[in-house]
């Protein structure tokens, strides 16, 4: 009994990811070369938004969701006066560390993302 009890709280507690609200450094690998944008969450729920900061796009408002460890989060950004709907999904990987892959569309859509909470 107690080992069914163990492994039932085990499974409740993957089955709600953890709190990705903070401050996360991202790598983003795409075609046209890499980047360290910085990204800041808050997580309420399922949803996410946030800020997006890089040198290509400024600060650029995002919003997403969060379920169980899958994670998808968007923006639209300007780049030298070009609109471009950016998509990142992936995994939360640990409470600390996200990866997955990024559609910049027009430019690549075939991008790969990693990040670390700062």
């Amino acid at each position: 009994m107690r080992r069914l009890l163990s492994v039932a709280t085990l499974a409740v507690c993957f089955a709600f990811a953890a709190d990705i609200t903070g401050t996360w450094q991202v790598t983003v690998e795409t075609s046209q070369g890499s980047g360290t944008p910085a990204l800041e969450l808050k997580q309420t729920g399922e949803q996410l938004t946030g800020t997006f900061h890089s040198q290509i796009f400024g600060d650029t408002a995002v919003k997403g969701t969060v379920k169980g460890n899958a994670v998808e989060f968007g923006f639209e950004g300007d780049a030298g006066g070009q609109r471009i709907k950016v998509s990142y999904k992936g995994t939360v990987e640990s409470p600390t560390a996200m990866k997955g892959t990024a559609v910049y569309e027009g430019f690549d859509d075939k991008a790969t993302w990693s990040a670390a909470k700062k």
